[in-house]
C-alpha cells in the first residue's frame, strides 16, 4: 500500500503556491480630456534655484562686495565723506542690535550724509566702506563701534533705512552715550551743531577710576594737598605694575587728577607739576610749604620722578622705561597704542593747567551757599613760561629727543590717527602760548605746514582737530607778553 502511494506522489508532485502575476497593459484613448501626461523622472536634474538676495555671504560682506543684482548707480559728485552705493536688505535670520533706528522716507545717501557730518561734529574717527554701506567708528575714549546701513525687507510694514550700531571694544556706558546721539542724528532729532557741546558736557571717566580715587580726594580728615599726594601715589603704584590693565588704570587716574573740573584746582596744579617736572617744589601753599624745611610737599619725590619719566617714555617712544619688547609691549601693539594715547591726554591736560591756572580758580570756588566750606589755602606757582621751558629742557635731557619734534610728527599723522593728532595740537598750542622759545623752535621744525595739512583733515572729518589747529595757528602768529 505504501509503495503505491510513493509512486503516485512521484508521478504527481505537489502544486507550488499561487503567486500574483503582473502584466503590463497600455491604456490609451484618443479623447484629449482623458490624456495623462507622463510625470518627470526624479532622476532628471532640476534647475538650480535662484540665489536669494536676503541671505548674506559673510566672505563677500567682509570684503565689501555687493551682489550684481543689488548694484545701483552712485550719485554723481560725492557730497559727503560717506556715499554708500546700495545698502543690502536685512539678511534672513539676522538679529538686529537693540541700538538700531529706522529712518523713513529718506534715501541711503541722505542718511549717510547726515551721519557723516554728525560724526565730524562729535569728533568720532570713521573709516567708511561705501560698497558694504558700513563704517568703523573710533571715539576719543577708545571705544570702537561698527555702524551698518540696511534696507528694510520688502515684507516689512514700514519701509526705510535701518541704522545699526554695534559695540566692538571699550566702555559700554560711553558706547551707549555715543549711540544715543548718533541714532538721534540719523533721524534728525538733534541738530548737528549741538552734538559737540553735548559730548563735551557729558565727559566721563572710567567708573573704576572714580571709585578708586573718590574716597581719597574727598577725605575730610586731611587737607586737599594731602589727599592729592595720596591719589598720586596710588596712580604711581598702578603705572609701575607689569599688567597692562593696571597701567591703563593708572594713566586714566592721572587724566582725572589733571582735570580741574573733576578734582579741583589745587589737585590739578599739583598733579600737573608732577607730570611735567616730577616735583611739587615749584608750588607754594600758604601755611604748608612756607615753613622751614617744607619746600616740597613730599620728602621723597622718587615716585613723582617715575611718573614723569613714564609719561615721557610713552609719548616719545610708546614704551614704559626699559621694558623688554615683546608682542604685548611692542609700540604697534593694541595695548601700547592705548597707553600712548592716554599719555598724550595726560600731557595735554597738564600743559593746559600750568599755561593759565587762573582760569580754574573761579569755577573751583563756586560752591553752594547753603553748605559751609572751609577756607582754601592760597596757592602760588611759577610762571607758565618758566615751567614750560624747564619741562622742555628736562624732557630732552631725559630722552635725548626733541619733544616738540615728536608732537609735530604725531600731528603729521592726522589722517590715520586724528585723536592723537588733536591731543598733540593741544600740547603744541599750550607750549607756543607759554614760551616764545617753544614757538621759535616749532617754526624751525616746519610746524606751520604740518598744522595746515592737519587742519584740512579736521575740516573734513574731525571738529576738535580743526579747533585745536586753528588755536595753534593763532598762537604762532601772536607775540607773547
Amino acid at each position: 500500500m505504501s509503495s503505491n502511494n510513493n509512486s503516485d506522489s512521484a508521478r504527481n508532485p505537489p502544486a507550488a503556491p499561487a503567486r500574483p502575476e503582473f502584466r503590463s497593459v497600455q491604456m490609451q484613448t484618443n479623447d484629449p480630456r482623458y490624456t495623462v501626461q507622463r510625470p518627470q523622472s526624479m532622476a532628471t536634474a532640476k534647475p538650480a534655484p535662484a540665489a536669494r538676495n536676503d541671505v548674506i555671504n559673510m566672505d563677500e560682506f567682509r570684503a565689501g562686495a555687493v551682489p550684481a543684482a543689488m548694484q545701483q548707480e552712485t550719485a554723481p559728485g560725492k557730497s559727503s565723506n560717506w556715499a554708500p552705493t546700495a545698502p543690502r536688505p536685512v539678511p534672513a535670520f539676522y538679529p538686529l542690535e537693540k541700538s538700531t533706528r529706522l529712518v523713513e522716507d529718506e534715501t541711503p545717501m541722505e542718511v549717510a550724509s547726515r551721519l557723516s557730518e554728525s560724526l565730524r561734529y562729535m569728533s568720532v574717527q570713521a573709516v567708511y566702506n561705501d560698497e558694504a554701506a558700513t563704517a568703523n567708528l573710533y571715539t576719543a575714549e577708545n571705544v570702537e563701534m561698527h555702524m551698518s546701513l540696511w534696507m528694510t525687507p520688502s515684507t516689512a510694514q514700514q519701509n526705510g533705512v535701518l541704522v545699526e550700531l554695534q559695540r566692538r571694544k571699550g566702555d559700554s556706558m560711553v558706547f551707549h552715550r555715543y549711540a544715543r546721539r548718533i541714532l538721534d542724528a540719523a533721524v534728525g532729532d538733534i541738530e548737528e551743531s549741538d552734538l559737540a557741546d553735548s559730548v563735551d558736557a557729558d565727559k566721563i571717566y572710567s567708573k573704576k577710576v572714580q571709585r578708586l580715587l573718590s574716597p581719597e580726594l574727598k577725605n575730610q580728615d586731611h587737607q586737599e594737598h594731602e589727599n592729592a599726594v595720596v591719589a598720586l601715589e596710588i596712580a604711581h603704584g598702578l603705572i609701575m605694575k607689569d599688567r597692562m590693565d593696571a597701567r591703563q588704570l593708572g594713566l586714566e587716574s592721572l587724566c582725572l587728577l589733571t582735570d580741574p573740573a573733576k578734582t579741583g584746582y589745587m589737585t590739578a596744579v599739583l598733579a600737573s607739576h608732577v607730570v611735567l617736572l616730577g616735583s611739587t617744589g615749584g608750588v607754594e601753599i600758604a601755611g604748608v610749604t612756607d615753613a622751614p624745611g617744607n619746600e616740597s610737599i613730599l620728602k621723597d619725590e622718587g615716585p613723582f620722578q617715575e611718573i614723569r619719566e613714564t609719561i615721557l617714555s610713552l609719548v616719545q617712544f610708546s614704551r614704559i622705561g626699559e621694558d623688554e619688547e615683546d608682542e604685548a609691549t611692542s609700540p604697534e601693539s593694541e595695548s601700547m597704542i592705548l597707553l600712548h594715547n592716554l599719555a598724550l591726554a595726560v600731557l595735554a591736560n597738564a600743559l593746559e593747567v600750568v599755561e593759565h591756572p587762573e582760569r580754574y580758580i573761579e569755577d573751583d570756588n563756586e560752591d553752594n551757599d547753603d553748605v559751609k566750606q572751609s577756607p582754601r589755602p592760597r596757592l602760588n606757582t611759577q610762571g607758565s613760561e618758566k615751567i614750560t621751558e624747564e619741562f622742555l629742557s628736562q624732557s630732552e635731557e631725559f630722552s635725548k629727543k626733541d619733544l616738540l619734534k615728536t608732537l609735530i610728527g604725531e600731528l603729521g599723522n592726522a589722517s590715520a590717527k586724528p585723536h592723537n593728532a588733536t591731543l598733540s595740537a593741544k600740547c603744541i598750542g599750550s607750549l607756543c602760548r607759554a614760551s616764545d622759545e617753544a614757538k621759535r623752535r616749532a617754526k624751525e621744525l616746519g610746524a606751520k605746514t604740518v598744522v595746515a595739512t592737519a587742519l584740512d583733515v579736521g575740516v573734513k572729518t574731525h571738529l576738535k582737530l580743526e579747533t585745536e589747529c586753528q588755536k595753534v595757528f593763532r598762537a604762532m602768529e601772536t607775540q607773547n607778553d
